[in-house]
């Protein structure tokens, strides 16, 4: 018999991953630009994006063992408790100094978060069912992650930062709320041993997705000056079509994953992210914008979640936790140097060149993955 998939803990963690993702992610366009605001310079402003990638990763290393000692439900609480009380210090921060110093608060209750939530899934998840599990948790955060921006857009035009710092801490506190009657089995806790940084074998996968993320990160930070660049105003359009392809790709990739392999998802996914960045860099307006989201979005919705699954696969039952905080923060690290590293070649040249370019590391990945797989017959997990 088909083991049972969509049991009401496993639907609290969704939402929570969801929630989590687009009450944090609506900081990304939108901090950088409230520190310009307030008298910041550039660089303070593109710290707002790094700072928290360097705790977050910091933080994924410590709360990966923390998980695997004592349990994800504890851990997700406590993240998100971290997350609500720096959220609201938002209010009173008129100094960019002190937004800096928060945004380094942020980190750690996003690293805690973020692994927590996933390792709580993949402990979940019934074994046979890795692909199609981890795939629906991978889309509520590349879902999460492409709404964001969208919503963020939308309440800094109609209300204020303020209003948006609202909004997050409400969105926070609901999930708090309903991951209190979250309930883990008890064979999720594992016995106390050793704290390990990082797992092995999640280390394959978490360097794969550094290189996928690192064109995304351009994307999740330059986006909206690209924009203004092609004198398009409906630049929330890109992000709209990527969560479309996002939403699409859930229809067949976790099945094929469970059924085929991660290969017959990930190769054609990296290939349609690539498509999706070239006809980015060659965009004119909000239309080509839209097409170049369609591809990009339904690579992404496939690759993401198949790697993950792949970290999980490849990790032992009691190390679910630091699989999950090894692969993640490759996803950290892709996404602050993409911020950093891309903006080096907008200085000297165009937003326009720098997203072709960023297709290098979808090459360098293909090169890698090719390698490493090579002439294997590979199910899932092998």
């Amino acid at each position: 018999m088909k083991a049972k998939l969509w049991t009401k803990d496993y639907v609290i963690l969704l939402i929570a991953s969801l929630f989590l993702y687009i009450g944090f992610q609506i900081f990304m366009p939108t901090l950088p630009a409230q520190i310009i605001k307030l008298g910041g310079t550039e660089t303070q402003a593109s710290l707002a994006v790094g700072l928290f990638s360097l705790v977050a990763l910091f933080m994924r290393v410590i709360a990966g063992g923390l998980n695997d000692r004592f349990g994800a439900k504890i851990m997700i609480l406590v993240g998100f408790f971290v997350l609500i009380a720096v959220t609201v210090n938002f209010y009173w921060s008129t100094v960019v100094s002190a937004l800096l110093v928060l945004r380094l608060f942020h980190g750690v209750g996003w690293g805690i978060t973020t692994t927590s939530i996933a390792t709580g899934v993949s402990t979940l998840v019934p074994p046979n069912r890795t692909g199609e599990g981890i795939g629906f948790y991978g889309l509520t955060t590349a879902l999460g992650m492409s709404l964001a921006p969208i919503i963020a857009i939308i309440l800094m035009n109609q209300f204020s930062f303020n209003f948006l710092i609202g909004f997050s801490i409400v969105l926070m506190v609901l999930v708090f709320l309903l991951v209190t009657r979250l309930r883990m089995p008890k064979e999720a806790r594992a016995v106390k041993h050793k704290m390990q940084l990082f797992d092995k074998g999640a280390l394959l996968p978490a360097l794969l997705c550094m290189l996928m993320a690192f064109p995304l990160g351009g994307i999740q930070t330059f986006m909206m000056i690209y924009g203004l660049e092609l004198h398009v105003k409906m630049v929330w359009i890109f992000f709209v079509g990527q969560a479309i392809m996002v939403l699409v790709s859930r229809v067949f990739a976790g099945r094929l994953y469970d059924l085929k392999g991660h290969r017959v998802v990930i190769i054609p996914g990296i290939l349609l992210m690539g498509i999706g960045l070239w006809w980015l860099s060659m965009a004119m307006g909000a239309w080509s914008l839209f097409g170049s989201s369609l591809f990009f979005g339904l690579g992404y919705g496939m690759v993401q979640p198949s790697l993950q699954a792949l970290a999980v696969d490849r990790a032992a039952p009691d190390k679910k936790g630091i699989a999950n905080g090894t692969f993640l923060s490759g996803m950290d690290v892709g996404m602050a140097l993409g911020s950093f590293g891309l903006s080096f070649i907008a200085a000297h040249y165009n937003y326009a060149l720098m997203y072709r370019w960023s297709i290098v590391t979808l090459v360098i990945f293909l090169v890698i993955y090719l390698f490493v797989f090579r002439g294997r017959r590979l199910l899932p997990g092998k």
